[in-house]
């Protein structure tokens, strides 16, 4: 289990972690330790887990202590294996490009000297989005809906907007329509009373900054009741 601290708390102790006895350098007491981090995926999709990998290394060994893993600054600290590894799923993080560090913090800090790992980039692309279509009602004399649920390859819930356009075979005229989504990702219209025949509906979700995308295709038909 890992605790998660303030970037300012994180950020005393890495100062303290590189501190060595007042006055003296560092490197003239305290052996040197050396820091890398990598990730499992440095080119992943919102919303996708992601695991940070830190690897310490300490002569003589092995390194004892905590890691501190910063992602833009926001930092979470985990306890230092045996093997001299510590692992993080890493926090979600929005579409863009992010900058990952890891900083061994010794628990005997007049044994073992701190050390922090190169910054390595992390870009978080827009997430795939899948729609599920269902027609409600299909009868000429009842009112028929459209209820289309939005939802993120991975698990999270998009935002904004899908446009329908529904249009019977065999005629030249469509409806158009564009609903919100909810906060669950759904969204439901309703298009009246249909004639009976034969229906092809095209579903668009337009995407946010955090989602793509999506068209789909769907056939329906309305029966006489």
């Amino acid at each position: 289990m890992h605790r998660s601290r303030s970037t300012t708390a994180v950020a005393a102790l890495v100062v303290a972690a590189a501190t060595a006895l007042p006055g003296q350098p560092a490197s003239a007491l305290v052996p040197p330790t050396s820091t890398s981090v990598a990730i499992s995926i440095p080119q992943s999709s919102y919303g996708q887990p992601v695991l940070a990998t830190a690897s310490v290394s300490a002569t003589p060994g092995p390194a004892e202590g905590d890691v501190v893993f910063s992602v833009d600054g926001l930092a979470t600290k985990t306890n230092l294996g045996a093997s001299g590894t510590a692992t993080l799923v890493l926090p979600a993080a929005a579409v863009g490009e992010h900058a990952v560090t890891a900083t061994f913090v010794p628990q005997f800090p007049t044994s073992q000297e701190g050390s922090s790992s190169p910054s390595v980039s992390w870009v978080v692309a827009p997430a795939r989005t899948r729609t599920q279509v269902r027609v409600i009602g299909r009868g000429a004399r009842i009112p028929t809906s459209v209820q289309v649920k939005a939802a993120g390859e991975f698990g999270t819930t998009p935002t904004g907007r899908v446009k329908l356009v529904v249009r019977r075979v065999g005629t030249r005229g469509s409806t158009r329509v564009v609903v919100p989504l909810d906060g669950a990702g759904v969204a439901l219209t309703r298009l009246g009373r249909l004639a009976k025949g034969r229906y092809r509906m095209t579903v668009t979700y337009v995407g946010d900054s955090q989602h793509l995308r999506e068209t789909s295709f769907e056939k329906f038909f309305v029966r006489r009741r």
